[in-house]
């Protein structure tokens, strides 16, 4: 997993953020001001609680599924705005996507959120709908070995996945939602359970422990995530265009896709302009071997 913790440059997203109107696909942005952030993903965004009225599910804190800080907290910390983070570790958009039982943007996330939405007691989610920016970033693990990756669900394409996202974003802006943020996919072929030998990848992982007997050729699993992972990405970039600027499938909004791919890319060819610390960057090496893996 490349590490997005300690980033000398993590203050340009959270820049970027505070002045999104400028970089929106629409022409016309309707965000006035930043006030607050909603966000929907999987273990890359969650930190912590499932809902927030009329009390958080959990304690509110820096520990997550991940061991480090969350992008949203960056946001958070340099911008004061009110978070609201629904990402739950290991979620699909639509918990249909896999045979295990995993957590949904669509069934869970979204739902916990239109629940929030409409409570009005003490600790009410604070939206004004010119000031707030929805932000939504999954399909790591709809692509993963769980889902698609290994054909789980043989009547589904991966444009099941791509429309599932966009359905949420119309569950959002008939709530009255105006200001998007899509987030495009990581660069996983760069990740353990897909990257090449010789950039730290591993056969039979934590989250793959079957690997070797679906694909014990690790090119080939790591090339086929790499085009998926293109595919969908190229698909967002056109599709967004299309249905903003042509279709106007989401009247009266705003949107921009963040370039993770562009951003962890340049991490992982260029480490020590991002990280920082005491020893020399790496990105192909473990942190923490879990035992299936000693």
């Amino acid at each position: 997993m490349i590490m997005m913790a300690r980033l000398d440059r993590a203050y340009r997203l959270m820049l970027w953020f505070s002045s999104i109107a400028s970089a929106a696909l629409s022409e016309s942005s309707t965000l006035q001001a930043f006030s607050s952030l909603v966000v929907f993903g999987d273990s890359y965004t969650d930190d912590g609680p499932e809902y927030y009225t009329p009390e958080p599910s959990q304690n509110l804190s820096t520990v997550t599924s991940t061991g480090g800080r969350i992008w949203p907290q960056y946001v958070q910390q340099y911008t004061g705005i009110n978070l609201y983070d629904y990402a739950v570790s290991g979620a699909v958009c639509d918990a249909y996507f896999s045979p295990s039982k995993r957590n949904g943007v669509k069934q869970n996330q979204l739902p916990y959120f239109l629940k929030d939405k409409d409570y009005v007691g003490d600790g009410s989610l604070v939206l004004p709908s010119n000031e707030t920016v929805y932000a939504i970033w999954i399909g790591t693990n709809d692509l993963g070995p769980s889902s698609f990756f290994t054909d789980n669900r043989v009547s589904l394409t991966l444009l099941d996945y791509i429309e599932c996202v966009y359905e949420q974003l119309d569950a959002l802006h008939e709530a009255g939602a105006r200001n998007f943020v899509l987030l495009n996919l990581a660069p996983l072929n760069y990740a353990p359970m897909y990257a090449l030998p010789e950039n730290g990848g591993t056969i039979n992982t934590t989250f793959w422990k079957d690997e070797g007997a679906y694909n014990a050729n690790a090119t080939q699993v790591s090339e086929k995530m790499r085009q998926y992972v293109a595919l969908v990405n190229s698909i967002y970039n056109y599709r967004t265009s299309e249905e903003v600027q042509i279709s106007d499938r989401y009247p009266s909004s705003s949107f921009t896709i963040f370039d993770v791919h562009s951003l962890l890319s340049d991490i992982w060819n260029n480490p020590a302009s991002y990280l920082n610390g005491t020893v020399p960057a790496n990105v192909t090496s473990t942190i923490t071997a879990v035992p299936e893996q000693l």
